[in-house]
């Protein structure tokens, strides 16, 4: 009996040892290269996501592995190795170009960091320029300077936990001619919104094409103009998008046959806040000022039909914001004049931040967005249950709103007014809320009757709620405020919504 026990015994210790190493096996191995003799904010950056990615590979289970030699991009180590990035450096020699062009040639992957792509007249090295994609450093912006990116393919695997358009953190943006684009085989996957330019202060780039993340389709590979300073990581959706691109170029000649991410649990997620969330039956309502005597653009009053949706409460609170900072290095906004109080809604961010925490609560399996101006339009009436008041909740403004300074300068913590027929507070005053879809002047003209989204590609977006240092007139539920979807201020926050 006691034998048959030890057998057991041995065979659940063996079985547990094959599982451990099945379960260690790695995907795929990266191997960086990088230096420390470069500028100091090329190797901040470095120190950066080389820290980054080390964490990384230890969620997704890959081997992570990094060096200043150069020597080591040879033919005999690289055989090890399904993936090599750059880190603001290249080769140094003619030996490790041809090393790196025959292990592209053979199905290697590639990811590029800021430096790593940089090319000039003395460069002199035609198959790199080809493999880039054509295009020659141009100029570049300085000093460094955050910058909106437009996402061009949202369904690409490197590009898909991104949304259409973000805020890219401080870093020096390089010009390529001619841009990338214009190669048939470059697939471009973000770029520069034009509304940047002109971008610098010393350096400008004053417009034109700028592509700063993209695919040459004949390799396995990414090029990313990021990695300048030690702001670049700082950014939740960038880091997706940096995340995404190491898996998709490891992964891409080299399928995965486990699944990482339930065998590697060594990394724990910080507990999300989900924000309470009214339910506002669906219906239709005539949209837009039905007194003639708000704004040209609150005309002409038009038919709107909704389907059922969702919207928060509240206004996102400084606590809720400032847990999104927590679970992501994100920085909190610069703090207004009247301070930082958690049950406060949070001000000081861009259409561009709101976004940026709605893609965060869905990690968690959620649908959160902003809502639709209709939308929004819609539940500050009260829905299907109004009294068709003049202010979100009621006649009489100061039993609803934050307005005109009243209380003392600054925002107010939130759910202390009247809330409305659908128990919402805050849908006038206190602060401005963005909502999703851009801005038209003459867009209730030509709207959609059913569910509108707004205008797409817009250049400014719109708000609505009006601030705590306003009039009442801009308190009004059809009041609709614009602005820049990447500036913020001081009294201008958001609501989330889901479907």
């Amino acid at each position: 009996m006691k034998r048959y026990l030890v057998f057991i015994v041995i065979l659940q210790l063996c079985t547990i040892m094959n599982l451990s190493a099945f379960a260690q096996k790695p995907e795929f191995k990266v191997l960086a290269f990088y230096s420390t003799k470069v500028e100091s904010d090329h190797v901040d950056f470095s120190n950066d996501v080389r820290a980054f990615l080390k964490n990384l590979a230890v969620q997704k289970n890959f081997t992570f592995d990094a060096t200043t030699d150069w020597t080591n991009l040879n033919d005999t180590l690289l055989r090890n190795y399904q993936v090599v990035i750059w880190i603001n450096d290249f080769p140094h020699s003619e030996n490790q170009r041809s090393t790196f062009q025959r292990y592209m040639e053979n199905g290697g992957g590639w990811l590029g960091f800021h430096v790593a792509g940089y090319n000039d007249k003395t460069t002199k090295w035609p198959w790199f320029l080809s493999f880039l994609g054509g295009g020659v450093f141009h100029s570049n912006s300085w000093p460094p300077i955050p910058a909106r990116l437009l996402v061009d393919d949202t369904n690409h695997p490197v590009t898909k936990r991104v949304s259409a358009a973000f805020a890219s953190p401080v870093n020096e943006w390089y010009q390529w001619k001619p841009s990338p684009r214009e190669n048939k085989d470059v697939k471009v996957l973000v770029s520069l919104d034009p509304e940047n330019y002109p971008l610098g202060i010393k350096d400008i780039l004053t417009g034109g094409d700028n592509p700063v993340v993209w695919t040459n389709t004949k390799y396995n590979m990414i090029y990313m103009n990021m990695g300048h300073g030690d702001k670049v990581m700082s950014d939740y959706m960038q880091n997706n998008m940096i995340t995404d691109a190491v898996l998709w170029v490891g992964k891409k000649k080299n399928p995965s046959t486990t699944n990482p991410v339930a065998l590697i649990q060594t990394i724990s997620t910080p507990t999300i806040e989900i924000p309470e969330m009214i339910t506002v039956q669906g219906g239709a309502f005539m949209m837009g000022d039905e007194t003639g005597l708000g704004n040209k653009d609150e005309m002409p009053v038009h038919e709107v039909k909704l389907t059922t949706f969702k919207i928060a409460k509240t206004e996102t609170t400084v606590a809720q914001w400032r847990a999104f900072c927590n679970a992501t290095n994100r920085a909190m906004p610069a703090e207004p004049a009247f301070g930082w109080q958690e049950d406060h809604p949070i001000v000081n961010v861009s259409y561009d931040d709101a976004i940026a925490y709605c893609y965060w609560l869905n990690e968690k399996g959620a649908k959160f967005r902003l809502p639709t101006e209709a939308e929004w339009e819609f539940a500050a009436r009260g829905g299907v249950k109004t009294k068709s008041y003049k202010y979100s909740g009621g006649d009489i403004i100061d039993s609803v709103a934050w307005y005109g300074g009243k209380g003392g300068y600054g925002t107010k913590a939130v759910a202390k007014k009247l809330p409305n027929e659908l128990g919402l507070f805050d849908m006038a005053g206190n602060v401005y809320e963005w909502v999703s879809g851009g801005y038209d002047p003459a867009s209730y003209a030509s709207s959609p009757k059913e569910n509108p989204k707004g205008t797409p590609n817009a250049r400014f977006y719109v708000l609505r709620s009006g601030g705590f240092d306003n009039e009442a007139f801009k308190s009004r539920i059809t009041y609709r405020n614009i602005l820049l979807p990447s500036r913020s201020n001081f009294n201008k926050g958001f609501r989330v919504a889901s479907d």
